[in-house]
């Protein structure tokens, strides 16, 4: 921390548009300082190296170097201090966890993240506190198989592109989460379904459905049309640029969900 006490945040981050709305999160925090954003690995080391942050948001899919290698270069700077890493990535597997940890992460947050709970790891981290939850920690056997469906569905929607940081986003994931633990209520989308979504975030059930509807028409506009085409095939044809239905999306993702599941067991 400087002179004044506040924590200098920088964020490593290739969507511009998250970066955005984390400098309006940090600047929003008295005891915070915004200390900039890079948009590639190797922006990242220039600007670690000039401004000092005490924190550092870090993605892990990036261009020119990826956040694993902004880890390893860190270790060949000589920096006066170096500064706390908080992984931010849609991804959550056990293999990526332990890679950041070897390489000196200190946290792990999931995409999309809880806002006021990043602001308390930035806070904890920067003040050295030792009662700060460890990157791993062991799981009971139902969480753990919640937090694979939750992360394999993460997985599905970064992989086709569908914008995280829309609020859409969230409710379209637990949409699919809650459709694929209960196929029935795909006959009970409006009735249910959204109701349910609606009742959890303090919202009504026609905002989700339409912030879902949003969220969907910008992925088939701007997502990743290959992907797009492995998951829905010929269900879809994406250059009539007519997206599928509310129920229809998280059917079909739910349906390659509840596959995938069958094939492990």
């Amino acid at each position: 921390m400087w002179d004044d006490g506040k924590i200098r945040v920088l964020a490593v981050e290739n969507n511009r548009d998250l970066c955005e709305i984390l400098e309006v999160l940090i600047k929003n925090e008295e005891d915070m300082e915004w200390a900039g954003a890079a948009y590639d690995g190797l922006q990242a080391l220039e600007k670690i190296k000039q401004a000092t942050p005490d924190v550092v948001l870090l993605d892990i899919i990036m261009p020119n170097l990826d956040g694993m290698g902004v880890l390893q270069r860190l270790d060949e700077m000589e920096l006066s201090k170096r500064p706390r890493i908080i992984i931010l990535t849609a991804f959550e597997e056990e293999e990526l966890i332990k890679k950041s940890v070897k390489l000196g992460a200190d946290y792990y947050v999931l995409k999309p993240f809880d806002r006021d709970s990043l602001i308390q790891r930035i806070r904890q981290l920067a003040r050295g506190d030792q009662e700060t939850t460890p990157l791993r920690k062991t799981k009971p056997a139902k969480r753990a198989a919640e937090d694979r469906l939750d992360g394999d569905v993460s997985r599905i929607l970064y992989k086709m592109g569908v914008p995280t940081y829309f609020k859409g986003y969230i409710y379209l994931k637990d949409a699919i989460i809650m459709v694929t633990k209960e196929i029935g209520l795909l006959g009970s989308v409006t009735k249910i379904l959204y109701p349910r979504i609606a009742e959890k975030y303090g919202t009504t059930p026609l905002i989700v459905e339409a912030a879902i509807r949003y969220t969907i028409q910008k992925t088939w506009k701007q997502g990743n049309p290959e992907y797009i085409n492995r998951i829905f095939g010929y269900a879809v044809n994406l250059r009539e640029g007519k997206p599928p239905t509310n129920s229809f999306f998280i059917a079909r993702i739910a349906e390659e969900l509840r596959l995938g599941m069958v094939e492990e067991a």
